[in-house]
This record gives C-alpha cells, sequence and structure tokens, in this order.
C-alpha cells in the first residue's frame, strides 16, 4: 500500500541522503519503471513461445489455423503476444524521449 507520505517529501529525503537533485532521481526511476515493464512484457511473450514451442507469434498463427495447436487458448495468447509488442514499442519510444 503506498505511504500517506507525500512523493515530493520522500524524493527531497532521497535527494538530500545521496546527494542527487530531486529531477535526477525521478528521472532514474521513470528509467527504471519504463525498462523493468518492458523486462516483464518481453518475460510474458517467452513464457508464450515456450507454451507452444514457436519462434514468433507469426508462427504460433500459422500453428493454430492448420490446427496444429488448438486454438483455445492458444488464440488469446496470439492476442496478448501482439498487445505485449505493442506495448514495448510504445514503451521504447518513451524511453527513447526520458
Amino acid at each position: 500500500m503506498p505511504s500517506e507520505e507525500p512523493t515530493s517529501s520522500i524524493t527531497d529525503e532521497l535527494s538530500h541522503v545521496l546527494g542527487l537533485p530531486a529531477d535526477e532521481i525521478i528521472h532514474i526511476g521513470l528509467i527504471s519503471f519504463i525498462e523493468k515493464e518492458i523486462r516483464l512484457a518481453e518475460t510474458d511473450i517467452a513464457d508464450i513461445r515456450d507454451r507452444y514451442n514457436v519462434a514468433s507469434k507469426e508462427e504460433l498463427y500459422e500453428a493454430i489455423k492448420s490446427k496444429k495447436i488448438p486454438g483455445h487458448p492458444a488464440w488469446e495468447d496470439y492476442i496478448v503476444w501482439k498487445n505485449k509488442e505493442k506495448y514495448i514499442a510504445y514503451l521504447k519510444v518513451r524511453l527513447g524521449r526520458v
């Protein structure tokens, strides 16, 4: 559960202890958050790859279409994979702007 202490107070305290400007601490935190989100999304994709023993979402799609893999829950996983790739691309653009 989030603390009741204002974020600015925590940031100011960390700034003093670490000897870094508050905006730099926020900047570093934002970069870390985005990088973590990318890693988590990539892990989700890797799990789907392993689950179906495929190298790409296109290969998964073809395996579903040709009925080599049952459609359920593979279709849902295919959609998740596509969405995770879009999310990763979105985050990478934002990371480049930070």
